[in-house]
């Protein structure tokens, strides 16, 4: 067969990319029109507004820990950026990541964002790429996790989404492969920067699991905190996959799926799917405050 052009690659990758959205997406209207609205509605309504401002605040958290592991490849190259401005930097990437291919979708934004402040395009882009990397790793510390929950069941539980895996791990390699390379020599000299970049990669995925297990209890599902590990730590590797944007409709089939595998109901599951999406957009909207800011130049401290 004749090799596709580079051109060609990139119109098959984009297609596949939106139809994998929108397949998935499909999927879980498919799933949630079997259930009864009223029940979802109830449950939804049941959860204590203590419980959701908790939600919000351990959301936010999540994001200052992101920043902060971000900042330590920054800093240790003195890129003179404050916490805070990072911390907007983030924020407008996450809300342009519900645009964008995959969940990583966000991170070529932050790539052009943050050279205003370093200058150097081999420092813009490999610290980017290096905290992509660190929170891969901090995730994959977490892989006994779906192993022991699920055991041998979990390839068939989501053999869709494992089908498509190889043609995004392709995609994800290819993309990020050449820029770890360059990055790593560029940091080889500041070796305790990964050290201190991978401690702060692990409360940044805890606390968004730990959202999932307060919201899980409020809907009535029974489980624990190592089983909500294992179901995150799966969707987290599945939406890192350029198959759809920002993982919409993946992580809502694979959330439903393992959820209801545990036991919940599949209102309870849909439920949960859904309010923890929500949630994790509308942590992400006031960084669309900044995002005009961002783009034509360095966030200034207000």
């Amino acid at each position: 067969m004749k090799p596709l052009s580079p051109q060609a690659k990139k119109t098959l990758a984009k297609l596949l990319r939106w139809g994998g959205t929108l397949v998935s997406t499909a999927l879980f209207v498919w799933l949630i029109s079997r259930q009864k609205w009223e029940i979802v509605l109830e449950k939804a309504s049941g959860i204590a507004l203590w419980a959701i401002l908790l939600a919000l605040l351990l959301y936010l958290s999540a994001y200052g820990f992101n920043t902060l592991r971000w900042c330590i490849l920054l800093w240790t190259q003195q890129v003179k950026i404050t916490f805070w401005q990072a911390f907007r930097l983030n924020w407008t990437a996450s809300f342009a990541s519900n645009f964008l291919p995959s969940t990583i979708g966000g991170d070529g934004f932050r790539m052009l964002a943050v050279h205003a402040y370093s200058g150097r395009k081999s420092i813009s882009i490999g610290s980017v790429a290096l905290d992509r990397l660190i929170n891969m790793a901090s995730m994959a510390c977490l892989l006994p996790a779906p192993l022991i929950v699920f055991g041998g069941s979990l390839g068939k539980l989501l053999s869709g989404g494992f089908a498509a895996a190889p043609f995004g791990l392709q995609k994800l390699f290819e993309r990020y492969f050449p820029r770890l390379v360059a990055a790593a020599q560029t940091w080889a000299s500041r070796p305790w920067a990964f050290v201190y970049a991978l401690l702060a990669a692990f409360p940044s995925n805890l606390l968004p699991m730990s959202v999932s297990y307060l919201l899980a209890h409020q809907l009535g599902i029974n489980v624990t905190f190592w089983q909500i590990m294992g179901v995150q730590t799966v969707t987290y590797f599945l939406s890192l996959l350029p198959i759809s944007v920002n993982g919409y409709g993946l992580r809502e089939v694979a959330y439903t799926t393992l959820f209801v595998t545990l036991g919940a109901t599949l209102e309870q599951a849909s439920t949960l799917a859904l309010v923890t999406r929500f949630f994790m957009v509308l942590t992400t909207i006031p960084g669309a405050l900044w995002l005009s800011r961002v783009l034509t130049g360095p966030v200034e401290i207000a």
